[in-house]
């Protein structure tokens, strides 16, 4: 297959993440023609990875300087020959039919971008036990208070390559959810989003509660960005989060459960309700914390 008939182009932006190794392994191991896809590593701030240059035949190496995943991805895009453009994270490890999956889904031509199924890779830990995954697995499309349309997680992603090129890729100013950012970009310009729920990845969830908390945080104060960046669009003079008021609500709710559950002996849904008011809190700071680094009416 030339070049020019290539069906997909999976992107890894890398920063310090020797699980890459075995993410491309799961790559290597498709279901999908080898000559069908390619896979575009591009490692940014870091360079243990030059040497996946070739790997199985189907991976490209790229290294950027600076640590900036928006800036990664467009560098593999730009690199791109697929007619679909895929991503998924180091930390991620892909189905044997992820690829042929999530081409299948994008080839039918109903939408511009497709998000997959996030499953949890192996865990080990009590945060990886009890914590939600990456969009709590996508198992639904997602939407934030920052515009009304909605958003797949790059984590497991896939786009039509002339659709991402043609809004000008990922906004290598937000730092965290330009993901988000450029499903927004092709909403705006009225492609639709969907999902593709047999298109598998698993996600090595964070390790510790404190790595949960960080993650949590990280994102909500990148949305505080996100809506000052299209408030001109919604319209919306501030923004109230209602997301940590009704985690928490669910939380409480299960108390009777939790209680019931550990008189029999098991702790399972008071530690999963434990977990989930730390996320609570995690996005509340998060919205605080932006709210006064990027000045804006956001709570």
């Amino acid at each position: 297959m030339t070049d020019s008939a290539l069906l997909a182009s999976v992107v890894v932006a890398v920063h310090r993440d020797i699980r890459a190794r075995r993410l491309l392994e799961s790559l290597a191991a498709q279901s999908a023609p080898r000559d069908a896809y390619e896979v575009i590593v591009v490692e940014n701030a870091s360079a243990d990875l030059a040497d996946t240059d070739g790997a199985y035949g189907i991976t490209r190496y790229a290294h950027r300087p600076l640590a900036n995943a928006a800036a990664a991805r467009n560098a593999g895009l730009d690199m791109a020959r697929g007619r679909f453009l895929l991503l998924t994270d180091a930390d991620c490890v892909a189905r044997p039919d992820w690829i042929e999956k999530m081409t299948g889904r994008l080839s039918r031509g109903e939408v511009a971008a497709v998000g997959g199924l996030i499953v949890k890779h192996e865990p080990r830990t009590w945060a990886q036990h009890h914590a939600i995954t990456v969009v709590d697995g996508q198992r639904k499309l997602s939407y934030l208070p920052a515009l009304h349309l909605p958003y797949v997680a790059g984590a497991n992603a896939g786009f039509v390559t002339s659709k991402l090129r043609e809004v000008g890729g990922f906004d290598e100013t937000l730092r965290s959810g330009n993901d988000v950012d450029v499903c927004y970009q092709l909403g705006l310009r009225g492609y639709p989003i969907g999902l593709a729920p047999d298109a598998v990845v698993e996600h090595d969830d964070r390790a510790t509660i404190a790595a949960h908390f960080r993650r949590f945080h990280r994102y909500a104060m990148y949305q505080v960005l996100l809506y000052a960046k299209y408030k001109r669009i919604s319209g919306k003079r501030y923004v109230l989060d209602t997301y940590p008021l009704r985690r928490t609500i669910e939380a409480l709710a299960t108390s009777p459960r939790c209680t019931a559950r550990l008189l029999c002996g098991d702790p399972q849904p008071t530690s999963a309700a434990i977990a989930q008011l730390i996320e609570a809190a995690a996005v509340l700071c998060g919205d605080l914390s932006g709210a006064v680094r990027f000045r804006q009416p956001y709570l």
